[in-house]
Formats: structure tokens, C-alpha cells, sequence
């Protein structure tokens, strides 16, 4: 039988919060895109060339599992004859625990269609939820920094979550500028819906679009990446990093692979970026866990809040190198209290 999607279990650091990078996720999510409830996240991603639909259900994986190490996958291949749903464990909150039935360790099991390679699909779950950095060594450095262990005393250890495609971090951050989160998140799904294409389809999970490719954004003309309800100068900022991007003039891996000094310049000399969005880029897009977005709102009135002078701010981060990414999650998460 022709194979429909592939079914894997990833086991997670044992500090992993995956109920605070759902919240996280929830509130930035675009509907045609995906959807984030309970213990399950599902959307829509690019990988090895094409859309791909995830299911993303935290899981308990048998005890055996750790024997590989805290790198440990095991993936096994379904057909149409099993529905994802059953197979991605849907419908028990804790997951399944393997044939035993006994409690193991924390993880995720990921249901994918299509059936990319388990290799393909690991690396991207990893991306996704930052599951192979050693939060021990930041975790050493707020000790020794103390606004750092002030900031993060009494938070839970927070992991950065990354967008998998370069091009949809770079809209997702023009379109964010200067509005609220929740009205940035209405503008990427009228985006996605107008110029999305439809994903493989993942029982019963529903029909998602994928994120608009960069040659249909530049196909489709300012006029009508306007018509979403942007600005025209936002609309035009977005029209000219798709061109950009489609053409070859911006190549998003060899952004992704460069230096962050190299990184933030590229993207600053690109229309309508400027130093706020190109870190927040090089954050969720790029990977980057030392980019600090030093003019960000939320930044400032939290270091504000811990009594850090306006004209010290970015002084007092310099100390926080090379984890500024993660401190800034920490700085956002403080407001929330």
C-alpha cells in the first residue's frame, strides 16, 4: 500500500515546558496555517522541498527508549489503512507509553504527512523546539550575572521556539512591526489564505495551507499583498524580500550559515528591516541565540521594571552573551506574571 505518513517518537530534555511553547505558539497562530490546543500542535511546514503537515502530541515513550541517549529516535512507517490519529497517539493526553503500557520518559510523538524520511523529520523537531541546546551552561551563567539571576529565578527553563522556514520568519516580522500580536496573526493567515497552497492532508486533523513560497508572493504583485489590509509600504517591504528571495539575490541558507554581525547587516540593508526586525529574525528564523532585539517594547519596559537604567539596557545585556536570545524569552515572560 502506498505510505501516507510516517509516525516518529522524539524523546525531549527533561526541562523541556512543552505546555509554555504551546502558550507561546498559540498566540501567535495563523489559522490556515495550524492550530494549537490541549497537548497537540499541528501546521504546516516546507521541508525537503514540498508542504508537509505535522501533528505534534507530547507523548511518554517507553523506558526503554532512553537507552539510546538523549538523542534517541524511533520512527516506524504507516500506511492509509491506519488513521494518523491513531498512530500519533490522538486522544490520550499523557501518550503512549509502548506496549507495556508502563510510564518512560518525556517526549513527543510526531505524525507527518507525507512520509518524509525519520532523519529529515527528527532534525526539524528539534529545530522547531530547540530541544538540542544544554540549558545547564545558561542556566551556570545567571548564576554568575545578577539582574540575569534575578530575571530568571522563579521562571521555568524556557527553550527558543524557531520557525523551520527562513522566508515565513521574515514576513511573520515585517507584518508584526508596530501592531499587536494578535492583529499581526490575523494579517499572516489572510496572507496564507490568499496565497498559500494546499498541504497533504493528515486525519482527522483538517486541511491546512502552507505558507506562501517567495516566487508567488513576487508573482502576485505589490497591489495585491496590499489588498490583505497592509499598509503599502508594508506591502512593498514584503513584495521586494519575496523578489529577493525568489530570484536567488537573497539566499536564505547561506543567511541562516553566516555570522550574526554578517547576518544583521544583510538583513538591515534589506526594505523595511531595521535592527528590531533583524534580530527578531536572526531569534526565530535564523536560530541565532545570542540576537537581542534591544528596542523591542516589551524588552525595555521588563528591564525597566528590574530597575535597569534606559541608557544602560544594552551595556547590561553585552553581559548576557552568548545567550541573549534566551534572556530576552525570559524578559517577555516576566511581564506575563
Amino acid at each position: 500500500m502506498t505510505r501516507t505518513h510516517r509516525v516518529i517518537e522524539v524523546e525531549t530534555p527533561s526541562d523541556f515546558d512543552f505546555a509554555w511553547t504551546l502558550g507561546f505558539l498559540t498566540s501567535r497562530v495563523a489559522p490556515a496555517l495550524e492550530t494549537a490546543a490541549a497537548d497537540l500542535y499541528v501546521r504546516s511546514v516546507w521541508l525537503a522541498d514540498g508542504p508537509v503537515t505535522l501533528a505534534i502530541r507530547r507523548s511518554l515513550l517507553p523506558t526503554a527508549g532512553r537507552a539510546a541517549g538523549a538523542d534517541a529516535v524511533r520512527a516506524r512507517e504507516t500506511t492509509g489503512a491506519r488513521s494518523a490519529s491513531t498512530a500519533a497517539g490522538a486522544g490520550n493526553a499523557n501518550g503512549a507509553a509502548g506496549a507495556s503500557g508502563a510510564a518512560g520518559s518525556p517526549g513527543l510523538r510526531v505524525a507527518a504527512a507525507p512520509a518524509i524520511s525519520a532523519a529529515l523529520l527528527r532534525a526539524a523537531i528539534v529545530r522547531l523546539f530547540d530541544l538540542d541546546v544544554d540549558l545547564d551552561r545558561f542556566a551556570a551563567e545567571t548564576r554568575r550575572e545578577p539582574i540575569l539571576r534575578r530575571l530568571v529565578a522563579r521562571q521555568r527553563r524556557l527553550r527558543l521556539p524557531q520557525l523551520l522556514d527562513p522566508f515565513e520568519g521574515m514576513i511573520r516580522a515585517i507584518i508584526g512591526q508596530q501592531v499587536s500580536v494578535r492583529a499581526a496573526s490575523t494579517m499572516i493567515n489572510r496572507l496564507v489564505e490568499a496565497f498559500g497552497k494546499t498541504s497533504p492532508a493528515l486525519p482527522p486533523h483538517g486541511a491546512f495551507r502552507a505558507f506562501p513560497r517567495p516566487a508567488d508572493m513576487a508573482d502576485a504583485g505589490v497591489d495585491a499583498i496590499r489588498a490583505i489590509g497592509l499598509t503599502r509600504a508594508k506591502a512593498a517591504s514584503l513584495h521586494a524580500i519575496a523578489v529577493a528571495v525568489a530570484s536567488g539575490a537573497l539566499d536564505l541558507q547561506a543567511l541562516r550559515d553566516a555570522p550574526a554581525d554578517e547576518a544583521q547587516a544583510t538583513l538591515v540593508a534589506l526594505p523595511g528591516i531595521g535592527p528590531w526586525t533583524a534580530s527578531y529574525i536572526r531569534m526565530r528564523a535564523l536560530g541565532d541565540r545570542d540576537a537581542f532585539p534591544a528596542k523591542d517594547l516589551a524588552v525595555i519596559k521588563a528591564l525597566d521594571a528590574l530597575g535597569v537604567p534606559r541608557t544602560r539596557h544594552e551595556a547590561v545585556a553585552e553581559r548576557w552573551r552568548p545567550w541573549r536570545a534566551y534572556a530576552t524569552l525570559h524578559l517577555w515572560e516576566s511581564l506575563s506574571g
